[in-house]
C-alpha cells in the first residue's frame, strides 16, 4: 500500500506548504492620494528598505502614523510595515501589519487571499492550528487561485482525520494545475493516493497512481503502482500477470522477492516459459543466485517446457490462420507472449479480434502489451485505447509505460559512397 513517506506527516506537510507562502508585493506610494506628511515618510522608509536600513524605516513610519487621516494613509503605512517585517522575520510586526491591511477598504480582492495565507503560515508556526485553518478557509472562500492553499488545507484536513475532504483540496490544486499548465509535485500525487485508500476510494487509488507514473515514471513509483493494481484485480489471475508483466517491463522489479512472487503468479496460470524467462532475467541481473529453494522448485523444468512449447508454435499459428473461430489464435498469442515473443505475438491476436469467438477486451489488451513490447508505440496506444471494460485500469496504466518509455534510437544512416572509390 502506498502510505505518506516517512516524515512527511500531515502536520509536516502542512508546515511545507505553508511555508512558502509568497509576501504580497509592494505597490509603489506613487498612486496613492496621500497626506503630505505620509507621504514623505513612505518615500524615507522606501529609500531606507532599498537601503537595508530596516531601523531607519520603522523609525520613519512609526514617528508618521500620528499623522494617518485617511485609509490610502493607513493602507500604504501598512504595506511598508509589512514590507519591514517580512524582511526582518518579525512575526508580530507581520499579524499587526497583515491585520490593518485585510481592514483596509483599498485591499483588492485577489491580494486579500494571499494575506489570510500570509497569516496561516505565521498561526502554524505559533501551534496555532485552528487560526491557520480558519484563514485557509478565508483564503478559499475569497476565490483564491494558489494550488498551495489547497493544499495546506488538506494537509490540516488529514490531520483532522477528514481524508475525505483532504483529498477533495488536492483535487482542487490539481484543477489549478492542470489549468495552468503546471505539474503537480510527485509527493502531492502520494498525499491523494493516501487520502484515496484511506476512504476506500480504490478507482481513485488507481487513477492517481497511473497519472503519478504518467508523470514521475520512476522504478519506485512503477512498482508502488503495480502493486496498488494487482490488490485492485485480486481475482483476475490473467490480469495479475499483465501488471507483472509491465513492472518488469518498467525495470521495477527490485529485489528476489518480486522475481518470486512474479514466478508465483506465472505458476498460478501455467506459465512454465513464463518462469524461465523471469528466473533468467533475475539472474542475469545478480539478483537471483540459486540460494531461493522455492523460487528453484517453481523453475524445475521450465527449460524443456520453454523449448517445447517454442517449437510448436509455428504450426500452431499456422493452424489458426485457418480456424472458423479465433481461439487458437488467442491461445497461440498468448502463448507466445509468455515467451516474449512479442513479433509472433501481435499478428495471432489480430488474428483472434477478426475470427472472433474471444474475449475482445483481453485480446487488445494483450495487443496493446505485445505492440509496446515490440516497440510499436502507436499500434500500442489504438490497442490499449479500445480497453474500456474491467480492464482499463490495466490498460492506462500500460498506456503511461508507452507514452513515457524512451522512443528507441534511430538507426545509424550510413554514409554515401564516395563517387570516386
Amino acid at each position: 500500500m502506498l502510505s505518506k513517506a516517512k516524515g512527511l506527516s500531515s502536520l509536516a506537510c502542512a508546515v511545507a506548504a505553508l511555508a512558502l507562502a509568497p509576501p504580497v508585493a509592494a505597490q509603489d506610494v506613487s498612486s496613492f492620494q496621500l497626506t503630505r506628511d505620509i507621504r514623505e515618510a513612505a518615500q524615507q522608509a522606501q529609500t531606507a528598505i532599498g537601503a537595508g536600513n530596516f531601523p531607519a524605516a520603522s523609525a520613519a513610519l512609526n514617528q508618521a502614523a500620528a499623522q494617518i487621516r485617511t485609509d490610502s494613509d493607513r493602507f500604504v503605512i501598512a504595506r511598508l510595515q509589512l514590507d519591514i517585517a517580512n524582511r526582518t522575520f518579525n512575526t508580530a510586526a507581520q499579524v499587526a501589519a497583515i491585520n490593518a491591511l485585510l481592514a483596509s477598504p483599498l485591499l483588492p480582492a485577489d491580494q486579500a487571499a494571499d494575506l489570510y495565507y500570509h497569516r496561516a503560515r505565521i498561526s502554524y508556526h505559533l501551534q496555532n492550528v485552528e487560526a491557520a485553518r480558519a484563514d485557509l478557509q478565508a483564503a478559499i472562500d475569497r476565490g483564491t487561485s494558489n494550488p498551495r492553499i489547497f493544499i495546506a488545507m488538506s494537509s490540516l484536513l488529514s490531520d483532522r482525520s477528514d481524508n475525505a475532504g483532504a483529498l477533495a483540496m488536492f483535487d482542487r490544486a490539481l484543477a489549478i494545475h492542470q489549468t495552468a499548465g503546471i505539474a503537480t509535485p510527485a509527493d502531492w500525487y502520494r498525499r491523494a493516493i493516501h487520502f484515496a485508500q484511506q476512504t476506500g476510494q480504490q478507482p481513485r487509488v488507481l487513477q492517481l497512481g497511473q497519472m503519478m507514473v504518467a508523470a514521475y515514471p520512476t522504478r519506485r513509483n512503477w512498482r508502488d503502482v503495480a502493486i496498488e493494481h494487482r490488490a485492485a484485480y485480486a481475482a483476475d489471475p490473467g490480469s495479475i500477470m499483465d501488471l507483472w508483466r509491465l513492472q518488469a517491463a518498467a525495470g521495477a522489479l527490485t529485489g528476489e522477492f518480486d522475481y518470486r512472487d512474479y514466478a508465483r503468479a506465472a505458476h498460478a496460470v501455467g506459465l512454465p516459459s513464463e518462469i524461465e524467462r523471469i528466473v533468467q532475467a533475475g539472474r542475469a541481473a545478480n539478483i537471483l543466485d540459486g540460494g531461493n529453494s522455492e523460487i528453484a522448485t517453481l523453475d524445475r523444468g521450465t527449460t524443456r517446457a520453454a523449448e517445447a512449447l517454442r517449437n510448436g508454435l509455428p504450426a500452431r499459428a499456422q493452424a489458426a490462420a485457418s480456424a472458423a473461430t479465433g481461439e487458437n489464435a488467442m491461445a497461440a498469442a498468448n502463448d507466445y507472449l509468455s515467451l516474449g515473443g512479442y513479433d509472433g505475438a501481435a499478428p495471432l491476436y489480430r488474428t483472434a479480434l477478426e475470427k472472433g469467438s474471444v474475449d475482445a477486451e483481453l485480446a487488445n489488451l494483450r495487443l496493446g502489451i505485445a505492440l509496446a513490447m515490440s516497440g510499436d508505440a502507436q499500434g500500442a496506444r489504438a490497442a490499449l485505447d479500445l480497453v474500456t471494460g474491467p480492464r482499463a485500469s490495466v490498460a492506462r496504466l500500460w498506456r503511461a509505460y508507452v507514452d513515457t518509455r524512451p522512443a528507441p534510437a534511430a538507426a545509424p544512416v550510413a554514409a554515401p559512397a564516395d563517387p570516386a572509390s
